[in-house]
């Protein structure tokens, strides 16, 4: 009996310990499922809704307990009618919105997670009518604007394309034209401004109301003479890859609608001859998170730090600091644009572009 018990008593231990160790891990186990999850409500550009929709960025908000709500609003509105009550996070497309929108909510902190550049997204054919007018030309395999200023011109001149030199490949009546969104509600159409604006003010950025008003007319008229503009950045892309060159020679654009499209489309789908066309200089849209609570502020932190999220923020066009990931998941995508760029320009103030952009309302207006 006494051996019996010798041998039975640290049996019992371990099996108790075993019962002890398993009851352990599914009471934290449990703990875990039964974290409080927090509903973080965010109000967005709509260039950014499709990020935010995708199912593997709203598990890894989730996966930090955070389940997302997002509405979208044009940058401009978020800007000049938000209020803290509204939102735990706005996301506006472009630093001067988002610094107008941090100094109205006195926000304590924004967050810059990514960004991208402005490009005229266009066609081969389009683009050798513009390099054998010195328009465009290659460099390292990327089509570049070098000449921003004689494409300006020929737009406030109402150059068609048959009236090109060398016009062999787009030899249409329609007027050279840089088609964009409705700079009264849309970013990338205030982005266009600014760049032409910049062009128009001898390739300095307009810093003052006296030099809004100098450049005013001209600005006017890249966009009254476009037509029907619409106020979001999605509906001139979408008319770019499903219409064609007929339609959208030439669209003002985000950098990453174009690699996004790329990254949903194998080569064998993409339409043939898409081509980024890059002005030099371009512009910057940084992305600006602004939070009203405590809330917000994890999803800027998390858009900042999380390793998934900035994975798929690359996978969505986006850039960010990880330069060397961006480089290996595009091109494993055969999405080849450059790794850099140097030749970029600031916009203006929040403050000068509302001038800008109230002075083209008053134009329309008066139509």
């Amino acid at each position: 009996m006494k051996n019996a018990r010798s041998v039975l008593a640290p049996l019992a231990m371990v099996v108790l310990a075993v019962v002890l160790g398993a009851a352990i891990f599914i009471s934290i186990k449990n703990a875990a499922n039964n974290r409080a999850v927090v509903v973080a409500h965010g109000i967005v550009g709509s260039e950014k809704a499709e990020f935010f929709a995708d199912p593997a960025v709203r598990d890894e908000f989730r996966k930090n307990d955070l389940d997302l709500r997002i509405d979208t609003e044009g940058s401009r509105e978020q800007a000049t009618t938000a209020t803290k009550d509204q939102a735990d996070f706005f996301f506006p497309a472009g630093e001067p919105a988002g610094r107008a929108l941090a100094a109205k909510l006195k926000a304590h902190a924004t967050y810059n997670p990514f960004f991208t550049p402005m490009i005229v997204a266009s066609w081969e054919p389009v683009a050798h009518v513009l390099k054998a007018n010195g328009i465009v030309k290659t460099e390292s395999g990327t089509w570049y604007i070098v000449d921003m200023s004689k494409l300006m011109d020929a737009i406030a001149a109402s150059k068609r394309w048959s009236q090109l030199s060398g016009n062999s490949e787009y030899n249409t009546n329609k007027s050279v034209l840089i088609s964009s969104t409705d700079v009264r509600k849309s970013n990338s159409a205030a982005m266009y401004l600014a760049l032409a604006s910049y062009v128009y003010n001898g390739n300095n950025i307009v810093a003052s109301p006296e030099q809004a008003a100098h450049v005013q007319s001209r600005v006017n008229a890249i966009f009254l003479r476009q037509g029907f503009q619409e106020s979001s950045s999605a509906g001139p892309f979408d008319d770019y890859v499903t219409i064609g060159m007929g339609k959208a020679p030439l669209v003002m654009a985000y950098e990453q609608q174009f690699i996004e499209y790329l990254m949903q489309h194998p080569p064998n789908e993409r339409p043939k001859g898409m081509v980024p066309l890059y002005p030099k200089p371009t512009v910057y849209t940084k992305h600006t998170l602004v939070p009203t609570d405590a809330v917000g502020d994890k999803v800027g932190q998390l858009l900042e730090s999380d390793p998934v999220l900035r994975t798929l923020e690359i996978k969505h066009g986006f850039r960010n600091s990880d330069t060397s990931q961006m480089r290996s998941i595009w091109s494993a995508n055969h999405v080849d644009v450059p790794d850099s760029l140097i030749d970029v320009i600031d916009p203006p103030s929040f403050e000068t572009l509302e001038t800008m952009i109230k002075g083209v309302d008053s134009a329309f207006s008066q139509q």
